[in-house]
């Protein structure tokens, strides 16, 4: 691989917005005088939405109209709290730094709605460096489809040999084999102990961010 991008996930991945994302969905039960939903729990289902965290509070019994309903007001709760205390995990920074110094291309493709990832980003002070941010709602379809992936090939001006994606999701990996890139399995991220990531067919399991900046001085050294 002749590395010459990182193309990032981000809850779960480059961002832990668990902080967050529970904090709206626990101030939702609250409006509906429902149990606050356990933090560590409710954490694993970040990386699948604002749905799957709504059904976890509320049970799997709403009609689809309650759940559209309590999506929109988590939502609506969450928008005003994308980058209260959501955070850049340990070791990320330096990730994103090393691209930067080598002339290493970076960017995000999420299925996260594209208001709130730019809101979250820039929030952190991210948007302006990053070279590519893809949400959810981007394209007519999201990961683990491979269009987001090429789609960002195509605007980059690189092929899919030259990118290596990076997620914590077994979306992120189906998505990122399909479109020919390399992948890497984010083992620091929301995986529930029900899921088996060595499964999954990414080329690389990374423990860390540690692990992954020592992946890009192999595959990118410093220039």
């Amino acid at each position: 691989m002749d590395l010459k991008a990182l193309l990032l996930d981000l809850d779960g991945t480059l961002v832990d917005t668990a902080p967050d994302m529970v904090g709206s969905l626990n101030r939702v039960l609250a409006n509906h005088n429902k149990p606050l939903a356990n933090v560590a729990q409710a954490s694993k289902l970040v990386s699948n939405g604002g749905k799957a965290l709504i059904e976890f509070g509320f049970g799997q019994d709403l009609d689809p109209a309650q759940t559209s309903d309590l999506v929109q007001e988590f939502l609506g709760d969450y928008k005003k709290h994308v980058a209260d205390d959501s955070f850049v995990y340990k070791g990320m920074d330096e990730c994103l730094a090393f691209c930067e110094q080598n002339n290493l291309k970076w960017g995000v493709i999420t299925n996260k709605p594209l208001h709130l990832a730019k809101d979250l980003l820039e929030g952190l002070g991210l948007l302006k460096r990053c070279a590519i941010l893809l949400g959810g709602d981007s394209l007519p379809v999201k990961k683990p489809d491979p269009v987001p992936m090429l789609h960002s090939c195509m605007v980059l001006n690189l092929a899919p040999s030259e990118c290596l994606y990076v997620g914590d999701h077994e979306r992120d990996i189906l998505a990122g084999n399909a479109a020919g890139m390399d992948t890497g399995a984010a083992l620091w991220g929301y995986i529930a102990e029900t899921e088996a990531p060595s499964k999954w067919h990414a080329n690389f399991m990374l423990n860390t961010p540690n692990g992954l900046l020592k992946l890009l001085r192999e595959k990118h050294p410093q220039t």
